[in-house]
């Protein structure tokens, strides 16, 4: 594995964030992590020539922060696209101030290279009790400034009980600024109910947001199927079988906010709060070792663990096995979001 076979990169460029999601990982475990970000010379330095960036996709998004908090997240983008890479933005919209999201845009329409998925969850009403800390006027002129400079986006609505009476609005303001609309399933959503705080300092109340019915996961039952085996340790060769690795099978990367290479960003998110004694399985290699500040990306990518025992550990019997990695790549991407573009 090199860079040669990597197509697609997430980049969490920050693990800072203006929201308080409450299915978050930064929300639910915020006394874990400091706020660390990467800038423009970072990118220059891992993707150093046309051969690391031309014809791949690179996500901002990640874990922990929104990409729209880095001040260098425009620079990044128009250096990967003058050298032909494919830049897509998931972003709750409401930092940064006009001007940023109009140099954005104008990126998007001059290479046609940069899509923004604005990730709201509602409308004017709504959109605050989920992305809670997020400001409507904020991002309400922030999308209009993207969209006035012809960018390229789609606005991607988690359906919830509490906003789906909005969706309609949503759906005409999204066509009014030229974007494409999509609804979107988490299998998290349709497991747990979340509480989230809204209001002023102080005088916060408690807010229950649940998903029910129609607007669970498709494969909710099967998933739950999975979760018994996983259980009852019986995970077996035709269920390995299934598992589509965004690494082995689909040529993905993820970089985390610590500049730490990962094959997903389920196994940094399992890092990140030492999941399965992740970092206890993984303390046998020297410190650093998927770090790249002190390597580049295809040093890591030859190192042991990417390049074979990552696989190997798919058996239970294998002395690093993460069931996350059964879970959430078994039944052929079963746990994955259900993204519908209308």
């Amino acid at each position: 594995m090199n860079i040669d076979n990597i197509r697609k990169i997430e980049l969490e460029i920050t693990s800072n964030c203006n929201a308080a999601c409450p299915g978050c990982a930064r929300t639910q475990n915020i006394d874990l992590f400091n706020v660390e970000s990467f800038y423009l010379d970072d990118i220059k330095r891992l993707f150093p020539t046309e051969r690391y960036i031309a014809n791949k996709q690179f996500k901002f998004c990640g874990v922990l922060g929104d990409p729209a908090l880095n001040k260098d997240g425009v620079l990044m983008t128009e250096y990967l696209t003058e050298s032909g890479g494919y830049c897509q933005w998931s972003t709750n919209g409401a930092y940064q101030t006009a001007d940023w999201w109009t140099k954005l845009g104008q990126i998007s329409k001059d290479t046609q290279l940069v899509d923004v998925n604005f990730c709201v969850d509602g409308h004017k009403e709504t959109n605050h009790i989920y992305r809670v800390g997020t400001k409507w006027n904020v991002l309400e002129r922030n999308m209009q400034a993207y969209s006035n400079a012809g960018g390229k986006a789609t606005w991607i609505f988690i359906v919830f009980d509490h906003n789906e009476h909005e969706l309609d609005a949503a759906r005409e303001h999204a066509k009014r600024l030229g974007f494409e609309f999509a609804t979107r399933t988490g299998m998290r959503n349709s497991y747990h109910d979340w509480v989230a705080l809204i209001g002023k300092k102080n005088q916060q109340e408690k807010k229950v947001i649940t998903t029910t019915g129609k607007k669970e996961h498709s494969k909710k039952a099967q998933v739950q199927k999975l979760d018994k085996i996983i259980k009852e340790n019986k995970v077996d060769d035709k269920i390995i079988q299934t598992v589509k690795c965004k690494l082995v099978h689909e040529g993905e990367i993820f970089i985390s906010a610590k500049q730490e290479l990962w094959p997903c960003c389920f196994l940094w998110d399992s890092a990140f709060k030492n999941k399965e004694n992740i970092l206890d399985k993984l303390s046998e290699y020297q410190t650093g070792w998927n770090s790249l500040k002190a390597n580049s990306i295809e040093e890591v990518l030859i190192h042991p663990w990417f390049d074979k025992v990552l696989g190997q550990s798919w058996d239970p019997a294998h002395n690093k096995h993460l069931t996350r990695c059964i879970r959430t790549c078994a039944y052929n991407k079963a746990y994955q979001n259900e993204i519908t573009v209308e």
